[in-house]
This record gives C-alpha cells, sequence and structure tokens, in this order.
C-alpha cells in the first residue's frame, strides 16, 4: 500500500504543472463576471450511473470529476454542499467550492482524511484552497476538517483506520430542479483516479430518507465523536445505506459476509433451473471470510466472476480452483514506469438472481473495500441499490473493465496476490 501511494505521489507531482494551469484557467471561469450570475442558469446533471475509463480519452477518464464538477456548478445559492474524500488534490475542484461559497453564497462543509494535507510531496494547495474560504470550524455553516493524524474520523483505535468515504451531497441544484442529492463514487478526487483507476459512481435525487442518513453521517464524522459511534444502516426504499467502521471480530458481524448469506444459487421456474450470477469489481480482496464465501458460494452452483487487484496468500487460494469462479487480476504497469499501475479501484458488488428469497438485480457500490480495515477501523460509506437499469449498466462496466483487465487469469504472479 505504501509503494502504491508513494508511486501515485510520483505522478501527481510530474502532473502538477499541468494541473497548475488547469487551476489557473478555471479559476478565471470561476470567478469571471458570467459566474457571478450564480447557478440559476447552470443545467442539472443527470442522475444514476456514471462511469470513467482511464484507457479512454480525456472526457471519458473524466467522467466522474465531471459529474461532480456539474453538480458543483449548478448548486443553488443558500443551500448547501457536503463532500467528504480519502484524497483531495484537484486545484479546480477546490476552486469551484472556494467559489461557490464566496461568490454564489452556498454554504460548503468538507471532511477530508488527513494524508489530503498531511503526506510528504503532496500538493497541499486544494486544502489550503478551502481552508482560507471555508474556515475550520464545523459550528459555522460552512468549514473543511479533517480527521485527526493517523486515524479515521470514527474508527475506535488510535494510530489506526482512514477516513476512506467517497461522497458529495447537494440539498438544492438548478433552482431547486433536482433536491436532496447523493453522488456516492468509488473515486477520490485527484489525477491517478481519473487517469489511470476505473471508478464508478452514481447520482441520487429526491430520496429525503437517503439523503438525510448520507447527511447525519456526515455531521458525525465532523465532530469525531468516537466514543458515540455506531456501525448504522438505513433503508430508503430501493435503497439501503451502510456506515462503518463496524464493530465485532467475527463473521457474524462482516457486513459483506451478511449481505453473501442472503443469496440462494439456483433457483427453478417455469422455464427451467438457474443461477444467481455474482459479480465484483473489487480493489482488495484480503478478507478471508468474505473469500471463503465467495468459494462456498461457487460450490453451492452460484457463478462468480471477479475483477481485483489486490488480495493476500490466503484469499487468493481461496479464490481458486472452484470451476465457477474466475478471477482476473488488474495491475497493468506496461504503461506506468514512474507512476501507479493501471487498476481497478471500484468497490462494486453486482447480484443477478435469488436474494433474500426474492428475483432481484442489485448493486453494491462505495468506498468499501473487501480488507480488514475497511470493515473495523475506516470510515466508509456502501449503498445497496435495488434496480434492473442500475444494475445493467454497472455490469457493462465490469465487462468493460474485466475485458481490459492485465495479467487477466494469468494472476498467479506476486503483484496479484
Amino acid at each position: 500500500m505504501r509503494t502504491r501511494l508513494h508511486r501515485q505521489l510520483r505522478l501527481h507531482r510530474r502532473l502538477s504543472t499541468f494541473t497548475t494551469a488547469l487551476a489557473v484557467a478555471a479559476s478565471a471561469l470561476v470567478l469571471g463576471p458570467a459566474s457571478q450570475a450564480g447557478a440559476a442558469g447552470a443545467a442539472v446533471p443527470a442522475m444514476g450511473p456514471v462511469f470513467n475509463r482511464p484507457t479512454g480519452d480525456a472526457a471519458q477518464q473524466n467522467a466522474i470529476r465531471d459529474r461532480a464538477r456539474a453538480m458543483i456548478a449548478s448548486a443553488d445559492s443558500g443551500s448547501t454542499i457536503r463532500m467528504t474524500l480519502y484524497h483531495f488534490w484537484d486545484r479546480t475542484v477546490a476552486q469551484e467550492l472556494a467559489a461557490a461559497h464566496t461568490v454564489r453564497g452556498v454554504n460548503v462543509q468538507v471532511v477530508l482524511g488527513e494524508t489530503s494535507f498531511s503526506t510528504p510531496d503532496i500538493d497541499t494547495v486544494p486544502y489550503t484552497t478551502l481552508k482560507t474560504a471555508l474556515g475550520t470550524d464545523i459550528s459555522k455553516p460552512s468549514y473543511v476538517k479533517l480527521c485527526a493524524q493517523g486515524r479515521s474520523c470514527l474508527g475506535p483505535t488510535a494510530g489506526a483506520g482512514i477516513n476512506h468515504n467517497k461522497f458529495l451531497l447537494f440539498s438544492s441544484l438548478g433552482g431547486g430542479t433536482a433536491q436532496q442529492v447523493v453522488l456516492q463514487t468509488t473515486s477520490n478526487l485527484t489525477p491517478s483516479n481519473y487517469s489511470r483507476y476505473w471508478n464508478s459512481a452514481v447520482g441520487v435525487a429526491g430520496n429525503t430518507a437517503l439523503y438525510t442518513a448520507y447527511s447525519d453521517y456526515f455531521t458525525k464524522l465532523g465532530k469525531q465523536d468516537r466514543a458515540n459511534w455506531d456501525y448504522t444502516t438505513a433503508n430508503a426504499g430501493d435503497y439501503k445505506a451502510y456506515f462503518f467502521p463496524r464493530a465485532g471480530t467475527t463473521n457474524d458481524s462482516d457486513t459483506v459476509i451478511n449481505t453473501l448469506d442472503n443469496v440462494a444459487c439456483t433457483w427453478t421456474d417455469s422455464t427451467g433451473t438457474h443461477r444467481t450470477a455474482i459479480r465484483a469489481a473489487m480493489l482488495k480482496i484480503t478478507r478471508q471470510g468474505v473469500a471463503d464465501k465467495l468459494r462456498a458460494l461457487a460450490a453451492a452452483g452460484c457463478t462468480v466472476d471477479l475483477v481485483y487487484s489486490e488480495t493476500d496468500t490466503g484469499t487468493w487460494n481461496a479464490l481458486h480452483g472452484q470451476p465457477r469462479l474466475t478471477t482476473r487480476c488488474y495491475q497493468d504497469a506496461r504503461d506506468a514506469t514512474d507512476s501507479p499501475n493501471r487498476i481497478v479501484h471500484s468497490k462494486n458488488l453486482m447480484i443477478d438472481g435469488m436474494y433474500a428469497g426474492a428475483r432481484e438485480k442489485l448493486v453494491f457500490t462505495g468506498s468499501h473495500n473487501w480488507s480488514g480495515p475497511a470493515l473495523r477501523d475506516n470510515d466508509e460509506s456502501m449503498v445497496r441499490i435495488t434496480s434492473d437499469s442500475v444494475h445493467d449498466a454497472f455490469v457493462t462496466n465490469f465487462n468493460d473493465t474485466r475485458t481490459a483487465a492485465f495479467p487477466g487469469t494469468a494472476d498467479d504472479v506476486a503483484v496479484c496476490r
């Protein structure tokens, strides 16, 4: 993990001149006369899924970033933007958030992992831009707040965990055309996440229960009241939100295993017998219990198809040697001699089949990797979406990622395990 971070920082330094030029240009646009008219004329961007494509052109690489920027641009005067990320190294977005507050009167609240400011050699301008514009007092309508150094905002153990969240909230966009918007993504706002990492996002508007749950969690992150934190879930119609860290030591308190326990691998209807399909695009699979459960489901008749970038010896072994379980590693260094490998950074689980006694198509997405810290120590959010169309869009993206994965099925190499 440290090696990957160091390579990401090297790439960041190489891109810093280009990023600065973009920031200066963006600043002229954001702070110019046209923007001073406010956001009333800004079109509300589409809701639903959006995916970046690191192997594509600039527009495809920046698709998630541009969705977030469009939402920021359309935030109404007097409304509130909330954003929490692990890494925030994007000067353009920082200046646009600052201008939303200082020019248009939008309340802007930001909670960041402390490495967005304290990690050596990273660009601290985005954080200092927000600090200058917003201040750091969480009792005010606008602020930027860092989690404590070396730990998450809500995790129980000093020196453990990170704020790994990746979501934005908007109370009102486009003159009230869209309200109570949740943008849950797997992407940090950094150059590597745009140009080297496969990521996804999904926007949801007008779901009061979902928006309220995310807003309440965001408030708790800023307060960092660890003593009174407890793992939380929230049902919201076709959505269910999960907020971490979660206390416990056994598989009974593993949210992903609990989820997979709801899967039945085969069912029969008038057209015959069918198998449930489980697909996942996941940066890290290092929780042994999750890997064992996936293997057991494949043995029970499910088809399990995984694209991943990191396992460990135990999980790698569990995920191999079962005929209905296919793995493809994505650690592509062929064009990255001094920068991060191209990887799958998504944290997406798709289920097509029998779930909790019903025929469903589901997506689970968010910041939550299948790692130990993601469950027990980190600040993380995940959302379950019950929707055929959203599921199918995520499967299309999964197939694209799987096709691009390298070394793919030839993953018995050190970098993959």
